[in-house]
């Protein structure tokens, strides 16, 4: 277990990963949401779909399952790009895990296993560390639509997630849910006024391909293929530690001082976490 596990560390790096770029192209160099959505999905599928090719991977795009997670994985790459611009980072992180949170949990609930109190315990307990360290300090105004879009996101990711557990081929899924959701994507950008505020830059551009090719494209394959390995609880509860991550990365790589703040929060998540996969129960769970 500690191989998948080290798998699933490597996957929460590739989704902080994935977050830094994918925001600072929006943030910090003002691409427009529309285009990032397109270079995102389509640098993702022209890279798994290499990898296909170069690993011989037998790849039938047209399944039901596969459908099912393009639309999901459409539905979630669309709401996350437009629900970002207009909400708050922390309040947007919050909102999406914590609905990614309840849909795998309450999948788990549904199919009948029986989920240990030690899991929800440390569920609780990590999300309260990521609300301690992500609610913002001064007043501020929660954009319902933006919220709303967020949630969806949240939604759509979660059942993303879910859905990966039945993949009998992660690179396969992962290629043909990319693939499926490019044109899905492109029709949702072509439905949509085209704003002026949005500008092009050349960094952005190649953030929103590093993004899509590597950290999206590639991890969300890493995550299809431990999904199946460990139990949902653990993989919902897991996804809590991305934003401590990504502050951490912040800290290193921008000089950002480490706060007080930063260290207590980092206990909380990190020891639900713990309690949530580090003690063995019966049962799938």
């Amino acid at each position: 277990m500690v191989y998948v596990y080290s798998l699933v560390l490597l996957t929460m790096l590739a989704f902080s990963g994935n977050a830094l770029l994918t925001r600072a192209a929006l943030a910090s160099y003002n691409m427009d949401p529309e285009l990032v959505l397109l270079l995102r999905v389509s640098a993702g599928a022209i890279t798994l779909l290499l990898i296909c090719y170069l690993k011989k991977y037998s790849l039938k795009i047209l399944s039901n399952l596969h459908l099912k997670t393009a639309v999901a994985l459409s539905l979630y790459l669309v709401s996350f790009s437009y629900a970002f611009t207009g909400l708050e980072t922390g309040i947007g992180v919050l909102i999406q895990f914590g609905v990614v949170q309840l849909v795998m949990f309450a999948s788990s609930f549904l199919s009948d296993q029986k989920v240990p109190k030690n899991k929800t315990i440390g569920a609780i307990i990590a999300f309260t560390g990521l609300i301690y360290l992500l609610w913002p300090s001064g007043d501020f105004i929660i954009n319902l639509t933006s919220s709303v879009l967020m949630a969806i996101a949240g939604m759509a990711w979660g059942i993303y997630s879910v859905l990966g557990k039945k993949a009998a081929s992660a690179i396969a899924a992962t290629t043909a849910s990319f693939l499926i959701s490019t044109p899905i994507c492109l029709i949702f950008v072509l439905l949509l006024p085209y704003n002026p505020d949005f500008s092009w830059s050349n960094t952005g551009a190649l953030l929103a391909i590093a993004s899509g090719s590597v950290t999206s494209g590639i991890g969300y394959a890493l995550w299809y293929y431990v999904l199946p390995k460990i139990p949902s609880t653990n993989a919902a509860v897991s996804q809590l530690s991305v934003p401590l991550i990504a502050a951490g990365g912040g800290m290193i790589f921008m000089q950002e001082l480490i706060t007080l703040k930063f260290v207590l929060s980092c206990v909380l998540v990190l020891g639900g976490i713990a309690l949530t996969i580090g003690i063995p129960k019966s049962g799938r769970q």
